[in-house]
């Protein structure tokens, strides 16, 4: 395993101490990585880089400061403390900044999430190319309407260590692979159809090369010849690629930025039923091998399972240290770890996939890809534009264009049909394909 000298975070702070800060945290970064890029068969560039950043918050009577430095040197790094804490002085009092509670930070043993894979060392410059090679050769000439293809191959190390003034010491070292094909191919007339593909993952395996072009291609070649659908109320699938689009406002919602400065859909929703009841989400920080996985958040607090909503009822927010005390509430977390679904409402045992819904479904809009559009974060209502297909019967027909969804975060959730079991491992998020009814469609 790669091993990481963080000797130099406790130097840190010693320094911070000695320039008069009554409470410092400091947290070192290091990262190592390399990726492989074909550009139409033919390697492109391969780029390698690892740095070292530390990053320094500083307390001092009152006042708050954070900076990040890469010069690690000790000379170097006294002097530029120094100066940030000459700096600090001079901010406005802030007395809610500050380190939080010791009892609410983690203090446990050392526990193995399983987000290293040590497989990332045996990967060579020839290795990474011929990843790369073999989702390219997948496409590439496969199709007499291709007009460009990309592929890349990454990987990557991180590593952090952080430490506070009251004790706290947090370590995790993670990785990630990462295979991505990006296609674009004539269309009809002036149509450029595009489309992509990724698998991603901490392990290597989880990043397989075989089947990312041919995915890619497909995806790109199904969107040949859409057509424009009338406006209306429609049923919609989203697929699990693109459905964390629809959550992301929820989680907005519920953070103590918006909280605390009222500009969310959610305010005063704790304990209320505002969704569906087949709405159940849970932040599950402890799941091994998951990339969102942690033991602590960015403050230092041990982390928790949690039921974010429980069957439509809304049970936790996502506050932070810092804005527990500008709100005067309990703290629980700054955000969320590893986002899950729980199905509820229906049989744990029946299988719904991607295909299966849209049979659930029978009739409506498929999603594949949000195209622009936003969500007010104080009202919840969203303007999206979308890449989809019409499905009947549960079977696909055709793709549609220049269609936008618009609506309310709290209406939309509120039609939730069904929640898939397809949830991509790959992101922090694990979010499943979703079906809604009713949802509101402008086209022609």
């Amino acid at each position: 395993m790669i091993q990481f000298d963080h000797s130099i975070v406790e130097t840190a702070l010693q320094m911070a101490r000695e320039e008069g800060a009554t409470q410092a945290r400091i947290a070192l970064e290091r990262s190592i990585e390399n990726s492989a890029t074909v550009l139409d068969n033919q390697l492109d560039k391969m780029l390698s880089s690892s740095g070292s950043t530390l990053f320094i918050q500083l307390y001092i009577d009152g006042c708050y400061g954070s900076f990040s430095t890469n010069r690690l040197d000790p000379d170097a790094l006294r002097d530029f403390i120094r100066n940030a804490a000459a700096s600090t002085r001079l901010m406005t009092r802030d007395e809610c900044r500050r380190l939080p509670d010791p009892a609410l930070c983690y203090h446990g043993p050392a526990v193995d999430l399983q987000q290293y894979d040590p497989a990332v060392e045996s990967l060579t410059p020839e290795l990474r190319r011929e990843r790369a090679m073999t989702a390219s050769a997948e496409i590439f000439g496969r199709h007499p309407r291709l007009l460009s293809v990309e592929t890349e191959w990454g990987d990557t190390v991180d590593y952090s260590y952080t430490a506070d003034s009251q004790g706290f010491h947090g370590e995790t070292l993670q990785t990630t692979h990462t295979i991505n094909a990006t296609v674009s191919i004539r269309g009809r007339g002036d149509e450029k159809p595009e489309s992509w593909w990724y698998e991603s993952g901490v392990r290597l395996d989880e990043a397989p090369c075989e089947g990312c072009g041919r995915r890619a291609l497909q995806r790109a070649l199904d969107q040949l010849n859409p057509r424009r659908l009338r406006s209306g109320s429609y049923n919609i699938v989203i697929d699990n690629m693109c459905s964390s689009k629809v959550v992301a406002p929820i989680i907005r919602a519920i953070s103590g930025g918006s909280l605390q400065q009222r500009n969310s859909f959610l305010l005063d929703a704790l304990g209320k039923p505002c969704f569906s009841e087949r709405l159940t989400l849970v932040d599950d920080p402890f799941l091994p091998g998951l990339p969102g996985s942690r033991l602590f958040d960015n403050d230092g607090i041990a982390t928790a399972r949690r039921e974010i909503i429980s069957r439509g009822v809304l049970n936790n927010y996502f506050i932070s240290d810092y804005y527990a005390a500008k709100m005067g509430v309990p703290v629980t977390i700054d955000g969320p770890s590893v986002l899950r679904f729980v199905r509820s409402g229906e049989s744990p045992e029946k299988v719904l996939n991607l295909a299966a819904l849209l049979q659930e479904v029978g009739k409506g809009i498929l999603i594949t890809d949000f195209n622009g559009g936003n969500c007010n974060s104080g009202t919840g209502d969203f303007s999206y534009g979308i890449r989809g297909f019409l499905f009947e019967n549960g079977v696909v027909t055709h793709p549609v264009r220049e269609m936008n969804i618009t609506g309310n975060m709290i209406d939309l959730w509120r039609h939730l049909i069904a929640v898939g079991d397809d949830p991509r491992n790959s992101s922090r998020w694990t979010i499943p394909s979703l079906a809604f009814e009713g949802v509101n469609f402008s086209g022609i």
